[in-house]
């Protein structure tokens, strides 16, 4: 008894884990980048599964954000990522948003932060850098 009491509890600390360090990103079939004034069709597109395997794991581990931001400054940059079910989201790329951080600003999702070294390993994956 007492080990199937721990094991649940063990399932139960997973997935709460799991909810908290996971921001929904998933399903994604193609990722284009482009400079923030241009349009997606003169971008840069991948649809190599290892890319965005290593991008989903840098959207899904960024830190959200429960505020909404009144951007200064534009963006240098602009994600858009195409889902299994042709949906699409919309990330702008705020870099030096805050000291050693850059602001992500989702058109469907909010707002999330990541780490200048995230950032380097985002545009290495998707600009070939």
């Amino acid at each position: 008894m007492q080990k199937i009491f721990i094991l649940i509890l063990f399932v139960i600390i997973i997935v709460i884990g799991f909810n908290m360090f996971y921001n929904g990103f998933s399903k994604i079939e193609e990722i284009t980048i482009q400079k923030y004034d241009d349009a997606f069709e003169y971008g840069k597109t991948t649809s190599d599964k290892r890319k965005i395997a290593a991008v989903t794991g840098i959207l899904n581990r960024a830190n959200d954000l429960n505020e909404t931001y009144k951007l200064a400054g534009e963006p240098t940059y602009k994600i858009q990522l195409i889902y299994k079910d042709k949906s699409k989201e919309v990330i702008d790329v705020l870099e030096n948003f805050d000291k050693e951080e850059t602001l992500l600003s989702s058109d469907k999702n909010g707002y999330y932060k990541i780490s200048d070294n995230q950032t380097h390993k985002l545009f290495e994956l998707l600009l070939n850098k």
